[in-house]
Protein backbone atom coordinates (compact mmCIF):
# COMPACT_ATOMS: atom_id res chain seq x y z
CA UNK A 1 0.00 0.00 0.00
CA UNK A 2 1.35 3.39 -0.95
CA UNK A 3 1.85 5.85 1.88
CA UNK A 4 0.34 8.54 -0.34
CA UNK A 5 -3.03 6.79 -0.11
CA UNK A 6 -3.78 8.19 3.33
CA UNK A 7 -3.57 11.84 4.40
CA UNK A 8 -3.87 12.42 8.14
CA UNK A 9 -4.40 16.14 7.60
CA UNK A 10 -7.70 15.45 5.80
CA UNK A 11 -9.57 12.95 7.93
CA UNK A 12 -12.13 15.00 9.87
CA UNK A 13 -15.69 16.02 9.09
CA UNK A 14 -16.06 19.05 11.36
CA UNK A 15 -19.16 20.94 12.37
CA UNK A 16 -18.94 24.39 10.74
CA UNK A 17 -18.87 27.59 12.79
CA UNK A 18 -22.30 28.73 11.61
CA UNK A 19 -23.93 25.56 12.96
CA UNK A 20 -22.74 26.18 16.52
CA UNK A 21 -25.43 27.53 18.83
CA UNK A 22 -25.33 31.31 19.19
CA UNK A 23 -24.49 30.96 22.89
CA UNK A 24 -21.41 28.87 22.08
CA UNK A 25 -20.26 31.29 19.37
CA UNK A 26 -20.64 34.19 21.81
CA UNK A 27 -18.61 32.36 24.45
CA UNK A 28 -15.79 31.56 22.01
CA UNK A 29 -15.82 35.07 20.59
CA UNK A 30 -15.55 36.41 24.13
CA UNK A 31 -12.49 34.26 24.73
CA UNK A 32 -10.89 35.56 21.54
CA UNK A 33 -11.67 39.08 22.68
CA UNK A 34 -12.52 40.46 19.24
CA UNK A 35 -15.04 39.55 16.52
CA UNK A 36 -14.21 36.32 14.71
CA UNK A 37 -13.07 37.10 11.18
CA UNK A 38 -11.69 33.72 10.12
CA UNK A 39 -12.43 30.11 11.07
CA UNK A 40 -9.90 27.47 10.00
CA UNK A 41 -11.41 24.06 10.77
CA UNK A 42 -8.99 21.35 11.89
CA UNK A 43 -8.56 18.83 9.09
CA UNK A 44 -6.97 16.09 11.20
CA UNK A 45 -8.66 13.79 13.70
CA UNK A 46 -11.52 11.30 13.52
CA UNK A 47 -14.38 13.03 15.33
CA UNK A 48 -17.00 15.46 14.09
CA UNK A 49 -16.72 17.78 17.10
CA UNK A 50 -16.09 21.44 16.37
CA UNK A 51 -12.35 22.17 16.34
CA UNK A 52 -10.85 25.23 14.66
CA UNK A 53 -8.47 28.14 14.87
CA UNK A 54 -10.50 31.32 15.36
CA UNK A 55 -8.86 34.56 14.31
CA UNK A 56 -9.61 38.28 14.29
CA UNK A 57 -7.69 41.57 14.53
CA UNK A 58 -4.35 39.78 14.79
CA UNK A 59 -5.46 37.46 17.61
CA UNK A 60 -6.11 33.73 17.42
CA UNK A 61 -7.13 30.80 19.61
CA UNK A 62 -7.76 27.11 18.98
CA UNK A 63 -11.26 26.12 20.10
CA UNK A 64 -13.20 22.89 20.58
CA UNK A 65 -16.89 22.48 21.32
CA UNK A 66 -19.31 19.57 21.71
CA UNK A 67 -22.82 19.07 23.13
CA UNK A 68 -23.63 16.81 26.07
CA UNK A 69 -25.92 14.90 23.72
CA UNK A 70 -22.82 13.55 21.97
CA UNK A 71 -21.97 10.65 24.23
CA UNK A 72 -18.46 10.16 22.79
CA UNK A 73 -17.00 13.61 22.12
CA UNK A 74 -18.50 15.46 25.11
CA UNK A 75 -16.97 13.17 27.78
CA UNK A 76 -13.72 13.13 25.78
CA UNK A 77 -13.51 16.93 26.01
CA UNK A 78 -14.33 16.80 29.73
CA UNK A 79 -11.62 14.20 30.24
CA UNK A 80 -9.08 16.21 28.25
CA UNK A 81 -9.74 19.32 30.32
CA UNK A 82 -9.36 17.36 33.55
CA UNK A 83 -6.06 15.81 32.44
CA UNK A 84 -4.62 19.10 31.20
CA UNK A 85 -5.46 20.66 34.55
CA UNK A 86 -3.14 18.26 36.40
CA UNK A 87 -0.28 17.96 33.88
CA UNK A 88 3.01 19.31 35.25
CA UNK A 89 4.16 22.71 34.07
CA UNK A 90 6.62 22.80 31.19
CA UNK A 91 5.44 19.77 29.22
CA UNK A 92 5.27 20.16 25.42
CA UNK A 93 1.52 20.71 25.33
CA UNK A 94 -0.51 23.63 23.89
CA UNK A 95 -1.63 25.82 26.79
CA UNK A 96 -5.27 25.46 27.81
CA UNK A 97 -6.76 28.93 28.24
CA UNK A 98 -10.20 27.93 29.47
CA UNK A 99 -12.59 25.00 29.79
CA UNK A 100 -16.21 25.93 30.32
CA UNK A 101 -19.78 24.67 30.14
CA UNK A 102 -22.23 26.71 28.09
CA UNK A 103 -25.99 26.43 28.54
CA UNK A 104 -27.86 26.52 25.24
CA UNK A 105 -31.56 27.27 24.74
CA UNK A 106 -33.78 27.34 21.68
CA UNK A 107 -34.93 24.34 19.68
CA UNK A 108 -32.09 22.11 20.93
CA UNK A 109 -31.44 23.08 24.54
CA UNK A 110 -28.63 21.53 26.53
CA UNK A 111 -25.09 21.91 27.77
CA UNK A 112 -22.03 22.33 25.56
CA UNK A 113 -18.41 21.86 26.63
CA UNK A 114 -15.92 24.32 25.18
CA UNK A 115 -12.12 24.22 25.35
CA UNK A 116 -9.93 27.12 24.28
CA UNK A 117 -6.18 26.78 23.72
CA UNK A 118 -3.38 29.01 22.63
CA UNK A 119 -3.10 28.86 18.86
CA UNK A 120 0.19 27.20 17.94
CA UNK A 121 1.75 28.30 14.66
CA UNK A 122 3.23 25.16 13.17
CA UNK A 123 2.53 22.08 11.09
CA UNK A 124 1.53 18.46 11.36
CA UNK A 125 4.49 16.10 10.79
CA UNK A 126 4.33 13.11 8.47
CA UNK A 127 3.95 14.70 5.05
CA UNK A 128 6.52 13.30 4.75
CA UNK A 129 8.12 12.15 7.98
CA UNK A 130 11.68 13.44 8.33
CA UNK A 131 14.51 12.54 10.68
CA UNK A 132 14.46 16.05 12.16
CA UNK A 133 10.72 15.97 12.88
CA UNK A 134 11.03 12.50 14.37
CA UNK A 135 13.86 13.70 16.59
CA UNK A 136 11.69 16.60 17.78
CA UNK A 137 8.87 14.17 18.60
CA UNK A 138 11.27 11.85 20.40
CA UNK A 139 12.66 14.62 22.58
CA UNK A 140 9.16 15.74 23.53
CA UNK A 141 8.03 12.18 24.23
CA UNK A 142 10.94 11.60 26.60
CA UNK A 143 9.94 14.78 28.42
CA UNK A 144 6.28 13.76 28.50
CA UNK A 145 7.05 10.28 29.83
CA UNK A 146 9.00 11.82 32.68
CA UNK A 147 6.28 14.35 33.46
CA UNK A 148 3.42 11.86 33.37
CA UNK A 149 5.09 9.73 36.03
CA UNK A 150 3.88 12.16 38.69
CA UNK A 151 0.19 12.21 37.76
CA UNK A 152 -2.36 11.50 40.52
CA UNK A 153 -3.57 7.86 40.36
CA UNK A 154 -7.09 8.81 39.31
CA UNK A 155 -5.84 10.38 36.09
CA UNK A 156 -3.59 7.63 34.76
CA UNK A 157 -6.26 5.77 32.83
CA UNK A 158 -6.77 2.04 32.44
CA UNK A 159 -4.25 -0.67 31.65
CA UNK A 160 -3.12 -1.38 28.08
CA UNK A 161 -2.75 -5.03 29.05
CA UNK A 162 -6.43 -5.18 29.98
CA UNK A 163 -7.63 -3.02 27.09
CA UNK A 164 -5.95 -5.15 24.44
CA UNK A 165 -4.90 -8.44 26.04
CA UNK A 166 -8.23 -9.29 27.68
CA UNK A 167 -10.49 -8.56 24.70
CA UNK A 168 -11.09 -11.98 23.14
CA UNK A 169 -12.59 -10.48 19.96
CA UNK A 170 -9.28 -8.72 19.31
CA UNK A 171 -6.86 -11.23 20.80
CA UNK A 172 -8.20 -14.05 18.61
CA UNK A 173 -8.17 -12.23 15.25
CA UNK A 174 -5.23 -14.04 13.66
CA UNK A 175 -6.35 -17.47 14.83
CA UNK A 176 -9.74 -16.81 13.26
CA UNK A 177 -8.07 -15.75 10.01
CA UNK A 178 -5.94 -18.92 10.02
CA UNK A 179 -9.01 -21.10 10.50
CA UNK A 180 -11.11 -19.32 7.89
CA UNK A 181 -8.37 -18.97 5.29
CA UNK A 182 -9.89 -15.63 4.28
CA UNK A 183 -7.69 -12.71 5.30
CA UNK A 184 -8.87 -9.16 4.51
CA UNK A 185 -7.53 -7.64 1.32
CA UNK A 186 -6.05 -4.62 3.10
CA UNK A 187 -3.18 -6.59 4.67
CA UNK A 188 -0.43 -8.53 2.89
CA UNK A 189 -1.12 -12.21 2.24
CA UNK A 190 0.04 -14.38 5.15
CA UNK A 191 0.55 -18.12 5.27
CA UNK A 192 -0.72 -20.40 8.02
CA UNK A 193 2.58 -20.41 9.92
CA UNK A 194 2.78 -16.62 9.93
CA UNK A 195 -0.81 -16.29 11.12
CA UNK A 196 -0.10 -18.81 13.84
CA UNK A 197 2.97 -16.85 14.93
CA UNK A 198 0.92 -13.66 15.06
CA UNK A 199 -1.70 -15.41 17.17
CA UNK A 200 0.98 -16.57 19.62
CA UNK A 201 2.25 -13.00 19.89
CA UNK A 202 -1.29 -11.80 20.61
CA UNK A 203 -1.74 -14.48 23.26
CA UNK A 204 1.34 -13.08 25.00
CA UNK A 205 0.19 -9.45 24.83
CA UNK A 206 -1.13 -9.26 28.40
CA UNK A 207 2.34 -10.02 29.73
CA UNK A 208 4.11 -7.93 27.08
CA UNK A 209 2.05 -4.81 27.84
CA UNK A 210 2.47 -4.99 31.60
CA UNK A 211 3.89 -1.78 33.03
CA UNK A 212 3.07 1.27 35.08
CA UNK A 213 4.32 4.02 32.77
CA UNK A 214 1.58 6.57 32.00
CA UNK A 215 1.10 6.88 28.23
CA UNK A 216 -0.58 9.36 25.90
CA UNK A 217 -2.03 6.30 24.09
CA UNK A 218 -3.10 8.16 20.94
CA UNK A 219 0.15 9.52 19.54
CA UNK A 220 -0.11 9.96 15.78
CA UNK A 221 0.86 12.73 13.40
CA UNK A 222 -2.59 14.32 13.66
CA UNK A 223 -2.11 14.76 17.42
CA UNK A 224 1.28 16.46 17.04
CA UNK A 225 2.20 20.02 16.06
CA UNK A 226 5.76 21.01 15.19
CA UNK A 227 5.98 24.63 16.36
CA UNK A 228 7.52 26.81 13.67
CA UNK A 229 9.34 29.20 16.00
CA UNK A 230 11.56 26.57 17.67
CA UNK A 231 10.82 23.24 15.88
CA UNK A 232 9.48 21.79 19.14
CA UNK A 233 6.89 19.01 18.97
CA UNK A 234 3.73 19.65 20.99
CA UNK A 235 1.25 16.86 21.78
CA UNK A 236 -2.54 17.31 21.65
CA UNK A 237 -5.69 15.34 22.58
CA UNK A 238 -5.11 14.06 26.10
CA UNK A 239 -8.26 12.04 26.70
CA UNK A 240 -6.95 8.48 26.20
CA UNK A 241 -4.28 8.11 28.91
CA UNK A 242 -3.34 4.54 29.74
CA UNK A 243 -0.64 2.62 31.59
CA UNK A 244 1.82 0.14 30.14
CA UNK A 245 5.47 -0.19 29.09
CA UNK A 246 7.22 3.14 28.56
CA UNK A 247 8.08 2.26 24.95
CA UNK A 248 4.50 1.60 23.77
CA UNK A 249 3.68 5.12 22.48
CA UNK A 250 7.05 5.32 20.75
CA UNK A 251 6.66 1.97 18.98
CA UNK A 252 3.11 2.81 17.85
CA UNK A 253 4.33 6.07 16.33
CA UNK A 254 7.39 4.54 14.62
CA UNK A 255 5.31 2.19 12.48
CA UNK A 256 4.17 5.23 10.46
CA UNK A 257 7.70 6.46 9.60
CA UNK A 258 8.96 3.30 7.90
CA UNK A 259 7.21 3.96 4.54
CA UNK A 260 8.98 7.33 4.41
CA UNK A 261 12.43 5.75 4.20
CA UNK A 262 13.23 6.06 7.92
CA UNK A 263 14.56 2.97 9.71
CA UNK A 264 12.40 2.50 12.84
CA UNK A 265 14.71 -0.25 14.10
CA UNK A 266 17.62 2.14 14.53
CA UNK A 267 15.41 4.57 16.43
CA UNK A 268 14.23 1.76 18.71
CA UNK A 269 17.81 0.85 19.50
CA UNK A 270 19.06 4.34 20.28
CA UNK A 271 16.05 5.69 22.18
CA UNK A 272 16.19 5.63 25.98
CA UNK A 273 12.50 4.67 25.87
CA UNK A 274 12.99 1.45 23.91
CA UNK A 275 16.68 0.45 23.86
CA UNK A 276 16.17 -2.15 26.58
CA UNK A 277 12.75 -3.36 25.42
CA UNK A 278 12.41 -7.10 24.79
CA UNK A 279 11.99 -7.49 20.98
CA UNK A 280 9.32 -10.14 21.49
CA UNK A 281 7.38 -7.75 23.72
CA UNK A 282 7.59 -5.09 21.02
CA UNK A 283 6.37 -7.59 18.43
CA UNK A 284 3.55 -8.67 20.73
CA UNK A 285 2.42 -5.04 21.01
CA UNK A 286 2.56 -4.63 17.24
CA UNK A 287 0.63 -7.88 16.73
CA UNK A 288 -2.19 -7.03 19.13
CA UNK A 289 -2.37 -3.48 17.73
CA UNK A 290 -2.56 -5.01 14.25
CA UNK A 291 -5.35 -7.31 15.42
CA UNK A 292 -7.21 -4.29 16.82
CA UNK A 293 -6.87 -2.43 13.51
CA UNK A 294 -8.00 -5.47 11.50
CA UNK A 295 -10.98 -6.04 13.79
CA UNK A 296 -12.19 -2.44 13.55
CA UNK A 297 -11.02 -1.86 9.99
CA UNK A 298 -13.19 -4.73 8.83
CA UNK A 299 -16.34 -2.99 10.06
CA UNK A 300 -18.47 -0.78 7.78
CA UNK A 301 -17.37 2.81 7.33
CA UNK A 302 -18.92 5.37 9.69
CA UNK A 303 -20.87 8.30 8.20
CA UNK A 304 -19.79 10.57 11.06
CA UNK A 305 -16.11 9.64 10.65
CA UNK A 306 -15.64 8.24 7.13
CA UNK A 307 -11.85 8.01 7.39
CA UNK A 308 -11.68 6.10 10.69
CA UNK A 309 -12.02 2.62 9.17
CA UNK A 310 -9.61 3.41 6.29
CA UNK A 311 -7.11 4.59 8.91
CA UNK A 312 -7.41 1.21 10.63
CA UNK A 313 -6.91 -0.67 7.37
CA UNK A 314 -3.92 1.45 6.41
CA UNK A 315 -2.34 1.00 9.83
CA UNK A 316 -2.92 -2.76 9.82
CA UNK A 317 -1.03 -3.07 6.53
CA UNK A 318 1.90 -1.04 7.89
CA UNK A 319 2.07 -3.20 11.01
CA UNK A 320 2.13 -6.50 9.10
CA UNK A 321 4.86 -5.21 6.78
CA UNK A 322 7.03 -4.08 9.71
CA UNK A 323 6.48 -7.32 11.61
CA UNK A 324 7.44 -9.29 8.51
CA UNK A 325 10.71 -7.37 8.35
CA UNK A 326 11.38 -7.77 12.08
CA UNK A 327 10.67 -11.51 12.06
CA UNK A 328 12.29 -12.37 8.75
CA UNK A 329 9.17 -13.39 6.87
CA UNK A 330 8.76 -13.52 3.13
CA UNK A 331 5.53 -11.87 2.02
Amino acid sequence: MSVSMFEYAKTAQRMPWVQLPAEVRRRLTGELGVPVEDVALAGGGFTHGFAAVLSGSGRSIFAKAAPASDTFIYPAYLREAAVLDVLPEGLPVPRLLTADSVEVGGAHPGIWQVLCFEAVHGYMPGAPWTESDLEAVHQSLVSVQSGLAGLPPGFTGGSMAEEFGEDASIRGVFGALERSGAAPSFIPALNSAQLGELQELCNFSYEALAGDAVLHNDLRADNIIIRTSDSKALFCDWNFLSTGPEWADWVALLLYVRPHGIDPGSWLQRSSLSASADPNHVDSWLAILGAYMIHHGSKPDMPTSPQLRPHGRFTAGLIIEWLAERRGWQL
